[in-house]
């Protein structure tokens, strides 16, 4: 249960990064790049977040595919 407030606490953080990184590289298949950049951050501002990374992950990708599904995010083309 702790996790879950840990992640909720973060949740408008997380969306915003999404938000962030999302119009900060707008090409398509560097969807790795991008969570990681995320991930980074995170452990940048928050420091050990090793145990939460995970579920951190899963939400991430989680609102990734509601803004792909939803065309929130539009697809950009590939990078070359």
């Amino acid at each position: 249960m702790k996790v879950f407030f840990q992640i909720i606490s973060l949740l408008p953080g997380i969306i915003s990064a999404v938000r962030n990184a999302e119009e900060f590289v707008p090409i398509s298949g560097q969807g790795r790049a991008k969570l990681d950049f995320i991930l980074g951050i995170l452990t940048d501002l928050i420091g050990d977040v090793s145990g939460i990374i995970e579920p951190i992950t899963k939400v991430i990708n989680r609102i990734v595919s509601l803004a792909n599904a939803t065309g929130i995010f539009q697809k950009a083309p590939p990078a070359v």
